[in-house]
């Protein structure tokens, strides 16, 4: 159960920072095969591509040869900024109410501790008198 919740955590700490700043994933692919990924925009630079020499134009054959091998991907996420778009909730409906107690209820449970810790002071025991004060303070009539 400990690790389930720290997955869980774990993935929603990663949701939440990725859902608030936006993130950049590039992909090169080369032959077919990924061969780099970056992260943040970056790109990686291959050694398979050759530069491109500047044919002129009556040398330069009748259909381009596609000796292209890489391709680069590049997915973006960026962030949503709805917040100032939509309306404040209300919560004066009753069934709203009992969807968040309910709600807070499975949640209470489901990250409750497994263990119930029993009290220290159950099996205490006094330290045993040096005197019967009982005895010492009593006052006896005669």
């Amino acid at each position: 159960m400990n690790l389930y919740r720290q997955i869980l955590l774990l993935t929603l700490t990663l949701l939440v920072l990725v859902s608030s700043t936006g993130m950049a994933v590039g992909m090169h692919i080369c032959g077919g095969e990924l061969r780099d990924v970056t992260f943040f925009g970056a790109e990686a630079e291959c050694p398979m591509e050759k530069p491109k020499e500047e044919i002129p134009p009556c040398h330069a054959p009748d259909q381009e040869a596609d000796e292209n091998c890489c391709q680069d991907h590049q997915v973006k996420v960026e962030r949503l900024d709805v917040a100032a778009k939509d309306k404040p909730v209300s919560l004066n409906k009753l069934q709203d109410i009992k969807f968040i107690a309910a709600v807070k209820v499975l949640v209470l449970q489901w990250f409750a501790p497994e263990v119930e810790l029993k009290p220290a002071y159950a099996l205490y025991e006094s330290p045993p008198l040096a005197r019967d004060i009982p005895v010492l303070v009593q006052s006896f009539l005669i």
